[in-house]
């Protein structure tokens, strides 16, 4: 096993039909279906290798090895004809690259470069903030052609004062205000944490003296810029605190966006700047490594670093009046979610509540496998119920835009990476299109739904959702989702990226 090369680099292509990775060795290119290698290369540690859907153009930057292989030099490599197109090399560390049919953007800490991939001629240089995490997304469809990465961080101040009451704020004499108003009301000093009166140093005003404390970083809003005029169309105020995940659908019109909270995932009308659908993804923070939509925008696939996949089913319509009501509140509803730490216990995630404005779910109940109970699940499963009983209390005295957010919903589908390693992990996701699965080719797989769904009974055939997700660990999972009732996944194939 310690033989085995180290993952630097994993992703799938535009369209999630191949796979490619970076090792401490060089790279390989996979087939999705059926799954197989058909390219590798061995001449150096590559930290990214990007492809051009299923062509057999690749963008690989190395990891420094040797010269040839500098972190700092991007190589445009022809795989069939196994030679180098072009090398460009950059002041620093190139830290991601993304590319479609006509534009190719290469993004370092404080720059993105904006290339046309036709002829490599420069286009444009995006000057940005620092972007350590290489957060940046393209739009595969040139149509939509768009490019978004987190907006530089801003500070707002703020127009509330530190320490101030009624004592010290000063109002204006008017004719209806008595001259008696004036009085010089003392403001009180709170006592510190030894009970001793704090003493306020003369000359200072206690109300306008710690000005950086009035001050609010705002790092959540995400720029989108348009590839085609090389301009930037809006800025997108996403989540209030700062950006951990971005991603553009295939045709280039909706935006899915997570902050490092992990909680609330937004999906975001590219066009216009709306906000069309919000999900909650669990209560406890995780670090999101991906987001990915299904190539016809009915799904979106959430990968967390606690070894969970949710599904989030988005439908063909945007929210209703009474999710628009609660735009206006997402600051409130970010808040609503405890802040204990990151919990990784088994199947923490897969029972989770997930919140979904417009969910637009099918009537009848996702499929749960009844037999994955645990001690943790049941004891969860308690306090949920004790949650939602508090939640519909609460909710007959709040507002509607309060008690909507206290009345969660489950997320549609999810799974669990089956792993032994206790670390987490970082997976992409890629959705495919629906299949026709012979139930007698799997009978193990829904044998164990037949008894409680007289449609798996009385139908020969299933249509299903598969969902491919690659993990840091080197393993290739093929999982299948009921479009209809979500659900957990079933697990239909594995495979390794690092055994020969």
């Amino acid at each position: 096993m310690s033989n085995l090369p180290i993952i630097n680099f994993i992703n799938f292509n535009q369209n999630g039909s191949c796979i490619s990775m970076g090792t401490s060795q060089g790279f390989k290119i996979f087939n999705c279906e059926p799954f197989g290698r058909f390219y590798q290369d061995e001449e150096g540690g590559c930290g990214i290798v990007e492809m051009l859907f299923s062509t057999s153009l690749l963008a690989v930057v190395g990891m420094g090895d040797n010269p040839a292989m500098s972190p700092r030099r991007l190589r445009m490599l022809n795989t069939k004809r196994h030679s180098v197109i072009c090398e460009v090399t950059f002041p620093t560390t190139i830290l991601s690259v993304k590319m479609n049919k006509s534009r190719l953007a290469v993004l370092l800490q404080e720059q993105i470069y904006i290339y046309d991939i036709s002829n490599m001629r420069l286009l444009h240089t995006i000057e940005t903030s620092m972007n350590a995490q290489g957060i940046m997304s393209m739009s595969p469809n040139s149509e939509n052609n768009y490019l978004v990465y987190p907006s530089p961080p801003k500070v707002i101040n703020s127009e509330i004062k530190d320490h101030a009451t009624t004592n010290n704020i000063n109002i204006k004499k008017t004719d209806a205000v008595d001259d008696t108003i004036k009085k010089d009301y003392s403001l009180q000093v709170p006592s510190d944490i030894t009970g001793q009166q704090q003493q306020q140093q003369p000359g200072v005003d206690p109300a306008t003296s710690n000005n950086t404390a009035n001050k609010i970083i705002k790092n959540g809003d995400v720029i989108v810029f348009n590839l085609q005029t090389l301009q930037p169309t809006m800025v997108i105020e996403a989540h209030k605190g700062e950006i951990a995940a971005l991603k553009l659908s295939a045709d280039g019109t909706l935006l899915a966006t997570a902050s490092e909270k992990g909680t609330i995932i937004r999906v975001f009308n590219v066009e216009n700047g709306s906000k069309v659908y919000q999900f909650r993804r669990g209560t406890y923070p995780t670090k999101i490594s991906s987001l990915s939509f299904s190539k016809d925008n009915q799904f979106l696939a959430v990968c967390s670093s606690s070894k969970t996949v949710h599904i989030f089913k988005l439908g063909k319509n945007t929210v209703d009046n009474k999710s628009n009501e609660l735009n206006s509140d997402d600051e409130i509803e970010d808040d609503l979610v405890p802040r204990y730490g990151d919990e990784d216990e088994e199947d923490e995630e897969i029972d989770e509540e997930a919140t979904s404005i417009n969910s637009n779910h099918s009537s009848k109940e996702p499929v749960v496998d009844a037999k994955r109970s645990t001690v943790g699940r049941m004891i969860r499963k308690s306090s949920q119920r004790l949650s939602r009983k508090a939640a519909r209390t609460l909710g007959a005295y709040f507002p509607i835009k309060v008690s909507s957010i206290l009345e969660p919903s489950r997320h549609f589908a999810s799974l669990k990476i089956t792993t032994s390693s206790n670390q987490p992990i970082k997976a992409i996701a890629a959705i495919d299109d629906p299949i026709e699965l012979s139930i007698k080719e799997y009978p193990d797989l829904f044998e164990k739904n037949a008894s409680n769904n007289g449609d798996y009974q009385n139908s020969d055939t299933l249509t299903m959702v598969p969902i491919r997700v690659v993990s840091s660990e080197g393993f290739m999972y093929k999982y299948i989702s009921d479009p209809e009732r979500g659900g957990d996944c079933i697990l239909l194939e594995q495979y390794s990226l690092l055994s020969d």
